[in-house]
């Protein structure tokens, strides 16, 4: 009797963990995003950044990319980060995308969030000249806050790495003219770690 009741409840067991991994595997192939909203409440950063990147791949919906971008650059993955920082940088409907992203009220616009975190990421990926050019090209004149050369100035290990800051300043110098006081005080502080 005993035999019977373990067999009948390891079978119950295989059925219930069967019918699971049908239900995960439909999931993942008809709803990615889901499956990353699922995720994120469980806190399961990677996991979730791993949906979302099937969901763009597999959809190609500009919101996915959007997500895809926060996720990575939440999750610190500098590889996605670049990856992803310059596929959106590079569309010719970025404009739009930001217009339709600050529409909520951000504190820092989209442009800048999108193009500063990629030059820190190119950074980090160990190509502080590519980082330097690639925010020098993305910075509007006027020097607007939060912008993609003022990131990489503050970045974590920049005030270490010469190279970089003295790319940084020519790019800065460049700009003197049409940057206001924030231009100034950054420019005086490059000043300082270069001395």
């Amino acid at each position: 009797m005993k035999k019977l009741i373990l067999k009948t409840a390891l079978i119950t067991f295989a059925c219930i963990l069967a019918v699971l991994l049908v239900l995960v595997t439909a999931m993942t192939m008809l709803a990615p995003r889901t499956m990353s909203e699922f995720f994120d409440g469980l806190g399961g950063e990677r996991a979730s950044l791993w949906y979302m990147e099937l969901s763009w791949r597999k959809f190609g919906d500009t919101d996915d990319l959007t997500e895809l971008f926060a996720k990575s650059a939440d999750a610190e993955d500098y590889e996605r980060v670049e990856k992803y920082g310059r596929e959106l940088s590079g569309r010719e409907d970025f404009a739009r995308i930001c217009a339709s992203q600050d529409a909520g009220g951000a504190e820092i616009a989209f442009y800048d969030y999108v193009c500063g975190n990629t030059a820190e990421a190119i950074f980090k990926n160990g190509d502080a000249a590519g980082a330097v050019e690639f925010a020098a090209a993305h910075t509007d004149d006027g020097y607007p806050p939060y912008n993609a050369l003022q990131t990489l100035l503050y970045a974590d290990g920049a005030e270490n790495d010469g190279a970089l800051l003295a790319s940084l300043k020519t790019a800065l110098e460049k700009l003197s003219e049409t940057g206001g006081a924030e231009l100034q005080a950054d420019l005086g502080y490059l000043n300082g770690l270069l001395k």
